[in-house]
């Protein structure tokens, strides 16, 4: 019951669908058809809870991994994969866990681990949390990694999972799985960050999946969850918006403003997670603390908890044992242990996960370890007023004790010239898969350019500066960010510019803005998902707090970027403020914003969705076109940044990618370069194929404006209406033959817009007019069955 608006129906043809008795492959003398319209839910079932469907990772060449979670470690653990697992039965579904044999249905068992710091305590959202005087209490979950091979390339399998414990068992619903795509096949990537389990992440991802439809991957930069040794953040948290319950359509949770109730998107059960680290995947020392809250806020530099451990060796490690010394020093520094337990990434880095490459397609990926402690912002300039540790500061009572005390917003993994980040990610940028890859992505929590708060301080090493009475005793420790030392400004920035980066990915201040360089590198954050922190811009009425003498202000910024590049007003639908002026960022609690690189286009698109005003699907606010495919006009014979862009309600446009006609000497003229919405032009081409048959669209979401055969001569003309609710900006004519090949010419639509900061621009969505002609009936069903959906799945969870 995933899709609200079709759940009634197709739940019926589930119940019909699983009354069919499927029978061993043993027992019977023929193998039956598989039937490919066979309706298949994705729903769990069994007598056990999943506490998470399964999700996909580390894609090769002909394999996948299938991971999924449970609280009891299960006697079989396997995924069911091929046309006949739709079909089975719970009772088939164990048998086939067990090693009997079904048509249609390839077992592959799990590797089974128990995730090593997961814990809860008295701030966790749980039916029954555990109590202050508890402290903090391990709590036992289980993963499951099936690594599932033998796959075709370009073809999805349906598969399910299964978790056998004694005579019961949890089955998954069905979903759909598939190895690397191939260069050339479009993608649809998700570029989303910062989810936290916020009011609004579910309403983001829920739209998300429902605007862009089929969902490739997800690259996802950062701020996963806040506290990532707290289980139930990633699961089960009961506001309904744990990271996998949204990520999976699974969640339930209404949004800030308390108007409708979201499940997220059914997205990672069928589309590979790439992730990086952000702050909030790293859980602080742990050694002495009462609550998961305290031991994230209390990292150490990892070096200040070796320098520590040495006072100490002889009693906590008598016989000198390496684990017992790496287990304390992680214990009373800073981990990332979690995130790496749940997640399989490449490991052909010296961080091993927290910072890799791959491809995917005609992407190259490369994920950086780019973040730090966040602290509070108090300075006081008198250390006898210190009462608090900050960024700025440490508390007086903190000064006699080493592991007490905070070290500013102490960088976890540097990237400054010569540390080891840094030189992998410079022979990483110089290698072939990168410099030869069509797109050529880098991801890191905390990027170089932005308007958020969190790019002040500057991202260097705190310096650590120690005052001293007359008679040298310690009575203060301050810390300094001098501009000199921003490694990812000073360092990082230069490598991706000499580097032919096309696209940088960030997150981290909860905010919409981009920016472009000289070389024509994009700089994209699109960490507003609904909970945003503010931009700090002379158009906002921000400005970041300060702080005052004796620290030099010279390092610090309170409005503006940092980085130096101006940021880009969104060249589609942009806000503006109360005086008209469009503003170059997005800035909205009740805005969820979402962003898709599509490959197929070319392009990258952000979208915006007013939580305020439900029934008013997204509406594109910003697209820019991206890659070595964005430039190429005509397309090359099989050239994939011209494939027909599929629609977000039919995925699999026919034809696509079959071999006819080839258009590579084909033209497209228009009779005006720019249109008002609503008026007519001429689209004229040449050199087709006497007689072919070709449709034209206004692109990006498709929209047929007419379909015209070539005369005798290759030659075609015709006029054709720009519809009236299109969106202004940057769109292309594309004339699409029966085969796929396509030819396109850019055109620029204009239309009246104006919005202040928060609200709808006046042209809205492509989709209302024809929502609103669906009727009222149709979203009530949805939202009923929603509501059905998130009950069933709480009295599961709390029985």
């Amino acid at each position: 019951m995933r899709n609200r608006t079709t759940a009634l129906a197709t739940g019926a043809a589930m119940c019909l669908a699983l009354t069919a008795t499927l029978l061993p492959a043993s027992a019977i003398g023929v193998t039956p058809a598989a039937s490919a319209a066979t309706a298949a839910s994705t729903d769990p079932s069994g007598t056990l809870p999943l506490l998470s469907d399964p999700y996909l990772q580390l894609p090769g060449a002909d394999d996948v991994r299938v991971v999924w979670n449970t609280e009891f470690a299960g006697t079989a653990n396997v995924a069911l994969v091929g046309p006949g697992v739709a079909a089975l039965t719970d009772a088939e579904a164990m048998s086939a866990a067990s090693g009997q044999p079904f048509t249609g249905v390839q077992a592959f068992a799990a590797d089974t681990t128990s995730y090593s710091r997961f814990a809860e305590d008295s701030g966790s959202r749980l039916a029954t949390p555990p109590t202050p005087e508890e402290g903090i209490v391990a709590r036992d979950v289980w993963r499951h990694e099936a690594h599932v091979t033998g796959l075709a390339p370009g073809e999805r399998a349906a598969y399910r999972v299964v978790s056998v414990d004694g005579d019961e068992a949890a089955v998954s619903g069905t979903f759909s799985l598939a190895p690397l795509p191939q260069p050339g096949d479009p993608l649809k990537v998700l570029l989303t960050s910062d989810h936290q389990a916020m009011a609004n992440t579910a309403a983001n991802l829920q739209k998300a999946a429902e605007t862009i439809g089929q969902i490739d991957a997800v690259f996802l930069a950062g701020d996963l969850v806040n506290q990532p040794d707290r289980a139930s953040e990633w699961f089960d948290d009961t506001r309904g918006s744990a990271f996998f319950a949204a990520l999976q359509g699974n969640g339930g949770r209404a949004d800030n403003n308390n108007i409708a109730v979201y499940s997220g998107g059914e997205i990672v059960q069928n589309a590979p997670l790439f992730p990086a680290v952000g702050n909030h995947e790293v859980q602080g020392r742990i050694d002495g603390m009462a609550s998961i809250g305290a031991s994230y806020n209390a990292a150490v530099p990892r070096a200040i908890a070796e320098q520590e451990y040495e006072k100490v060796a002889a009693s906590v490690n008598p016989t000198g044992d390496a684990a017992i010394t790496a287990q304390w020093i992680e214990d009373n520094s800073f981990s990332t242990t979690s995130y790496e337990e749940v997640f399989t990434l490449p490991e052909g880095s010296p961080g091993g996960e927290t910072y890799y490459a791959t491809t995917f397609g005609d992407i190259r990926l490369v994920s950086l370890y780019s973040t730090r402690i966040w602290r509070g912002t108090t300075a006081n300039a008198d250390p006898a007023e210190r009462t608090g540790s900050s960024r700025y500061q440490e508390a007086a009572s903190t000064l006699d004790d080493a592991l007490a005390q905070g070290y500013g917003e102490h960088v976890f993994e540097s990237l400054a010239v010569g540390s080891e980040q840094y030189e992998w990610l410079q022979d990483e940028l110089a290698s072939d898969d990168f410099q030869d890859a069509r797109y050529r992505i880098v991801m890191l929590h905390e990027g170089p350019q932005g308007l958020g708060d969190n790019v002040m301080p500057q991202f260097a090493d705190p310096v650590r500066i120690e005052e001293r009475d007359d008679s040298g005793a310690l009575i203060g420790v301050r810390y300094e960010y001098p501009a000199s030392g921003n490694m990812l400004l000073n360092d990082l920035t230069p490598l991706l510019e000499q580097s032919g980066v096309d696209l940088v990915h960030n997150g981290h201040s909860h905010l919409w803005n981009r920016f472009v360089s000289q070389n024509g590198v994009n700089y994209l954050e699109t960490s507003n998902t609904g909970n945003s922190y503010g931009a700090y811009h002379e158009l906002s009425g921000r400005s970041r707090p300060l702080p005052p003498e004796p620290w030099d202000a010279a390092n610090y910024l309170a409005q503006g970027n940092p980085g130096g590049l101006d940021p880009i007003v969104p060249n589609v639908a942009p806000f503006s403020t109360a005086g008209g002026e469009p503003q170059p960022f997005v800035q909205s609690n009740d805005l969820a914003v979402f962003a898709m690189l599509d490959t197929g286009a070319g392009e990258v698109v952000s979208y915006a969705y007013d939580v305020r005003t439900p029934d008013v699907e997204p509406w594109i606010i910003d697209r820019f076109e991206l890659g070595r495919a964005g430039t190429e006009q005509p397309s090359e014979p099989g050239d994939p940044g011209e494939e027909p862009s599929p629609s977000p309600t039919d995925p699999e446009l026919p034809g696509t990618g079959e071999p006819g006609v080839d258009l590579t000497d084909a033209t497209v003229s228009l009779s005006a370069g720019t249109i008002a919405a609503g008026g007519s032009l001429r689209v004229s081409g040449s050199a087709f194929e006497a007689g072919e048959t070709l449709m034209i669209e206004l692109r990006s979401t498709p929209v047929v404006l007419a379909t015209v055969a070539a005369d005798a001569a290759g030659a075609l003309s015709a006029r054709v209406t720009v519809p009236g609710d299109t969106m202004p900006g940057a769109h292309r004519i594309v004339l699409t033959a029966a085969s796929g090949e396509s030819v396109s010419a850019a055109l620029t639509v204009t239309a009246a817009s104006s919005a202040s900061d928060g609200s709808l621009a006046s042209t809205g969505s492509n989709g209302a007019a024809a929502w609103w002609a669906a009727g009222g009936a149709l979203v009530a069903l949805g939202l009923g069955s929603a509501l059905l959906w998130v009950r069933r799945m709480r009295s599961r969870r709390e029985a």
